[in-house]
């Protein structure tokens, strides 16, 4: 994979690691309500998409592989997508790609920056699978959009 200047980069350190507890957090969702992992965590795993930008043609790709493995996903884990975009762009984004789970908002780049992924213009293409213990188990760094939904079932 290339990165590009400006991207965010996975940089693993003590607290976004598999087998770390995961950074707490709350972030807005799509439709303006605040999501707090630390409720979310209990019943089933909690997966992460960070991804660079809503509406991009690989982005698109990638959360188009999670909706269309949805059925799947939806009985095993919780799914959030997480990006720097406003929650008004997000919202357009959910609705035009009639994406099924929440998408975030990190538009100060707070959330990304717990976990290692930040950049300049845009977080990596990382995903985080959390365990309803809240530590991370699995860290998906070699994102293959296309093949997204299939990479998150394995972690699981």
């Amino acid at each position: 994979m290339v990165w590009i200047p400006g991207f965010g980069k996975y940089s693993p350190r003590m607290g976004n690691r598999v087998g770390d507890k995961a950074p707490d957090f709350t972030l807005q969702d799509q439709d303006g309500r605040s999501v707090h992992l630390a409720e979310e965590l209990g019943h089933r795993p909690v997966v992460l998409v960070f991804y660079p930008m809503a509406g991009s043609p690989v982005c698109t790709r990638q959360m188009c592989s999670l909706r269309d493995g949805w059925p799947e996903l939806m009985s095993n884990a919780k799914v959030f997508g997480i990006s720097y975009d406003s929650v008004q762009n997000l919202q357009r984004f959910k609705e035009q790609e009639h994406l099924p789970f929440p998408l975030l908002s990190d538009p100060d780049k707070a959330v990304a920056k717990l976990f290692g992924v930040d950049g300049t213009f845009a977080a990596a293409r990382v995903t985080f699978v959390i365990g309803a213990d809240g530590l991370i188990h699995a860290v998906i760094d070699n994102v293959k959009a296309g093949d997204h939904a299939a990479q998150v079932l394995a972690a699981l």
